[in-house]
């Protein structure tokens, strides 16, 4: 604590996913020690929500803030500060923006404003400019917002009965957060286990900007194959991206009445969504998005969706939470549709054949060699391999085996046909290498796609079926590789398989 003249304002920074009883104390006491100030609030992270780090919404934590303020008649400012990455002039933003929000009438300065902080790094950061500091809970044996916040996650349902947070936690903040279940929200986000960074995001070694791209490319030809098998009515993508699916099919005629729900897990394209709409993207349409993993919460009862789209889903379902989880989802997607209604997965898919043994003859004059361990970019096919081989589901400890042998003077890899696609599917995604390395793609064929859904209740109908994409075997496979069978004559050429599935499953009536 510091003794100061008196100040015009005390900035008091923070997340502010909830308020202490001490914290208001400490406010009170500042207050009382500079007569007539304010405390200005700056919300930071604000536009960040439905993350480990940031778990609930800015609007919600500015309500919070407000309530406290009102019911204990402190007199405040709340100031919504959007999220940044970490850099050393962030004090300077938040006093900058807050002068900007106000058309300059709230203008701290050292001079007028003591700053309310306990994190050391953010008080060196004021402290730079010159500001006054009152530490708040450093240095005391009192717990911090987060602390508290951590333990409601520890206590799980009965947080609200937890003494030790009963004695922390400022009344008005339990009433706010028991109100909108702001609780359970935190709980079930930390619970996740997709979502394992503090971001929010599947994976951090994902390029979002090329992934947004190559995604929004390519949907208007996957849509325009399954759209006609759409029913009307409520309409949900589950992994829906940058809702281009929805903004596509809400453009149709016939599905002009419909309600269309996107969810989406991954932070960044969550807010892609957002900003979409925001924008006036999807006209006049009924759109509703959700950041939500849908294995951890259930949006809809059952019985009440007509169709389920996932595109490019379920193999991350399987890559990141395993065989079982992936045929819990099918299961949930058969419970939320209706008798009658249909599921169209559009995903990657395996070979026939897929634990067939093949040959391959990886080009090397494409790029050229390279360490293990140096710069994927550059490499050839078959220098590229060999990385690929090392990296591939490599923490999982289930990736890929091979050897060489020579034929006809030449040297191939010999291989599972669907670890050859496995490689080939994945060799030029360089900018999200490590995140495609993860994943794994060929784990069924259409046919074993096919036969899982009618075991589990489905009916495949006749516009399920495999797909060749004619441009990936151009212009990626064929200049790569040349592929053999092995057969009793000896090798033969071996016909480039399936890239992809559309499966079109309908829930029977009755």
């Amino acid at each position: 604590m510091v003794t100061l003249l008196a100040m015009r304002y005390v900035l008091f920074p923070g997340r502010h996913h909830l308020v202490t009883r001490f914290q208001v104390a400490s406010l009170r006491r500042l207050l009382a020690q500079h007569p007539g100030a304010e405390v200005v609030w700056a919300i930071t992270s604000a536009d960040h929500g439905g993350t480990r780090r940031n778990p609930i919404p800015g609007s919600r934590r500015l309500g919070l803030v407000e309530a406290v303020a009102e019911h204990e008649a402190l007199a405040s400012l709340t100031y919504l500060v959007v999220n940044r990455r970490p850099k050393p002039d962030f004090a300077h933003y938040v006093v900058e923006e807050i002068r900007t929000q106000t058309g300059g009438r709230v203008a701290m300065t050292p001079e007028n404003t003591v700053v309310a902080c306990s994190t050391p790094a953010v008080i060196a950061d004021y402290e730079a400019l010159g500001f006054p500091i009152d530490t708040v809970e450093l240095g005391l044996d009192e717990a911090r917002p987060w602390d508290v916040v951590e333990a409601i996650v520890a206590a799980g349902p009965g947080w609200a009965d937890d003494a030790w947070v009963a004695e922390r936690l400022h009344p008005v903040a339990r009433r706010h957060y028991l109100r909108y279940g702001l609780a359970e929200t935190i709980q079930q986000i930390h619970a996740d286990p997709l979502v394992d960074t503090d971001d929010g995001d599947i994976t951090v070694t994902r390029d979002y900007a090329s992934y947004r791209a190559a995604f929004e490319d390519n949907a208007w030809r996957k849509v325009g194959e399954f759209a006609d098998a759409v029913r009307p009515g409520r309409i949900v993508d589950v992994g829906c991206a940058t809702g281009q699916t929805i903004k596509l099919l809400s453009e149709r005629p016939e599905l002009f009445e419909s309600d269309f729900y996107g969810v989406e897990v991954a932070r960044q394209l969550y807010e892609i969504c957002l900003q979409r709409t925001a924008g006036g993207e999807f006209g006049d349409a009924n759109v509703f998005f959700h950041q939500r993993n849908i294995m951890q919460s259930r949006l809809f009862e059952p019985d009440s969706v007509d169709t389920v789209i996932t595109m490019a889903l379920t193999h991350e379902i399987e890559s990141y939470l395993g065989r079982e989880a992936l045929l819990e989802f099918c299961s949930r997607v058969h419970t939320m549709l209706r008798p009658g209604g249909v599921w169209i997965n559009y995903d990657v898919v395996g070979p026939d054949d897929g634990d067939e043994v093949v040959l391959a003859r990886l080009t090397t004059a494409d790029g050229a060699d390279g360490p293990i361990d140096g710069p994927i970019a550059g490499l050839s096919s078959r220098a590229r391999f060999e990385r690929f081989a090392h990296d591939f589901r490599r923490e999982e400890g289930d990736g890929i085996t091979y050897d060489t042998v020579v034929v006809d003077g030449e040297e191939h890899v010999r291989l599972t046909r669907s670890a050859l696609y496995e490689f080939l599917a994945k060799k030029d995604y360089v900018e999200s290498w490590y995140s495609e390395a993860h994943e794994r793609f060929c784990f069924f064929s259409p046919g074993e796609w096919t036969g899982l859904l009618e075991r589990n209740g489905f009916v495949c109908t006749t516009r399920t079926r495999p797909i060749r994409n004619p441009w990936l075997i151009e212009h990626r496979f064929a200049p790569a590789a040349r592929v053999l069978r092995l057969t009793d004559e000896g090798p033969v050429p071996d016909p480039w398989s399936w890239t992809n599935v559309l499966l079109v499953a309908e829930k029977p009536l009755g």
